[in-house]
């Protein structure tokens, strides 16, 4: 027997003790790593379930690779581990969200970009309807390559509710508001209705009694002016008697004849009474004139010229077209077209005319100051009335312009807003234009517009229907 072989045995034993005690270290390394992993994962476990946030992470194929236990619970698993391997097609989700929810996730693995802040609707495992706001990224192996997707999200139900409510609050605030604000403007319309037609009331009842108190001295004189007429060709063909009886009168009587100059009477006596017959008339026009203007309106519309309304208009206004201290009359042109009567509220149009008309004197008296009188007799101060059929059919236009200064451009978009005015304080209330509008456009259902170039004057075209429509 070979003596080397107990030896050899030997050595082999020994290395055997040696590799097993490695074997066996190995072993416990490992088992200490494994330990440490799985205390990691426990940590890493516990970490992600401490989180108020849900979390869960997917292969490329939408399969669920782990998740947190929120998000286990969300989706009606007792643990994480559960839910590895489904897909949301397996979760208690409806089938829109999931179709969302995929559709989300291939663009967010296609285009290597994170999507964040996404606030979505989401039924959990027990039914109940959810606000989420979900942030998702793609997930990278060690070499950059997308196999997955990495998502979170946070139930922010509470918020959501709350801006829901917010909104709904705003809503109404805003409901309220435009309600508020639509009160006011008809508190302002019905204040500034009542404030004018309470001027308009103390004018036509002044106008009125003016034009009834004219009324009946003139009736008088018109009922006298006949007998008068009688009575003078009844004198003077007694006179002529006298005469042809008596050719020679008594010298004191010849002294009288001559000193009356009987002759010159008995040619001028008989032109004086037409002259009284014409004033008479003309004073009875001006008596029509002011109850015209004076009409008061039922609440109903009425048949009304327009051109009798403008004439009456400018009749009240005729003291201050008159020629003053400072400068010539105003000059009235008036184009006047074919119109037929028009149905409206003609004491209410008749409280425009004079606002318009009003406005453009005051227009051209601002522009006379600073210039000469003989300035103004060169180039006149007018104030032009135009009116013809309108281009709609059965609509008529009246044009009032005056060759005043003219209205700026920036200006010409508030004239017609409540107390805007460019006059001197005192000088104006900035209501008769905003009246005005509200007469044409509310009360006639039409339009007022404002036409001007600087230095060129203004143009206010005021557009009313034949009939108004009811």
């Amino acid at each position: 027997m070979d003596q080397s072989l107990p030896s050899t045995l030997e050595g082999c034993h020994a290395e055997l003790v040696t590799l097993r005690r490695i074997h066996k270290q190995e072993l416990e390394r490992r088992q200490d790593m494994e330990d440490e992993l799985r205390r990691s994962q426990q940590l890493l476990q516990l970490v992600m379930d401490t989180l108020p946030e849900a979390i869960f992470w997917k292969d490329r194929n939408f399969k669920y690779l782990g998740c947190n236990q929120k998000f286990a619970e969300n989706a009606g698993f007792r643990a994480p581990v559960e839910v590895i391997g489904e897909d949301d097609y397996d979760l208690p989700w409806k089938k829109e969200e999931t179709d969302w929810f995929r559709m989300c996730d291939r663009r967010v693995m296609e285009s290597n970009t994170a999507e964040l802040g996404i606030v979505e609707p989401k039924v959990y495992g027990d039914g109940q309807q959810r606000w989420l706001e979900t942030n998702k990224a793609p997930l990278h192996d060690a070499d950059g390559n997308v196999i997955g997707i990495l998502g979170t999200y946070q139930d922010i139900t509470s918020r959501r509710e709350a801006e829901i409510k917010l909104q709904e609050l705003n809503q109404k605030l805003q409901r309220q508001a435009v309600e508020l604000n639509s009160a006011l403007e008809e508190l302002q319309r019905s204040q500034l209705q009542l404030i004018q037609g309470e001027k308009m009331s103390a004018l036509g009842n002044l106008v009125a009694g003016v034009a009834h108190e004219i009324n009946n001295p003139v009736s008088f004189l018109s009922g006298n002016l006949q007998p008068i007429q009688e009575y003078v060709d009844n004198l003077l063909a007694a006179i002529d008697l006298y005469q042809q009886a008596l050719p020679e009168p008594h010298e004191a009587l010849s002294g009288e004849i001559e000193e009356l100059d009987l002759d010159f009477i008995r040619e001028d006596l008989p032109k004086l009474l037409p002259s009284m017959r014409e004033g008479i008339r003309r004073v009875r026009e001006i008596s029509v004139s002011l109850r015209t203007f004076s009409r008061a309106d039922t609440g109903s519309a009425t048949p009304f010229n327009v051109h009798e309304g403008l004439d009456s208009t400018l009749l009240i206004l005729r003291h201050r077209i008159k020629a003053n201290e400072t400068r010539p009359p105003i000059q009235i042109v008036k184009h006047y077209g074919d119109l037929p009567e028009i149905e409206c509220l003609p004491g209410r149009l008749n409280q425009v005319f004079m606002n318009l008309l009003a406005n453009g004197i005051d227009a051209l008296d601002e522009a006379s100051q600073g210039r000469s009188f003989q300035t103004i007799q060169d180039n006149p101060n007018q104030l032009t009335i135009r009116t013809e059929m309108g281009q709609e059919p059965d609509h008529i236009c009246i044009h009032i312009s005056d060759n005043g200064p003219g209205i700026a451009k920036a200006d010409q978009q508030k004239v017609f807003e409540q107390y805007f005015t460019k006059k001197g304080v005192g000088k104006g209330t900035g209501l008769g234009l905003t009246i005005s509008h509200q007469i044409i456009v509310q009360d006639h259902q039409e339009s007022l517009t404002v036409r001007s170039q600087a230095n060129q004057g203004a143009e206010f075209t005021i557009t009313l229907p034949v009939r108004i429509k009811h």
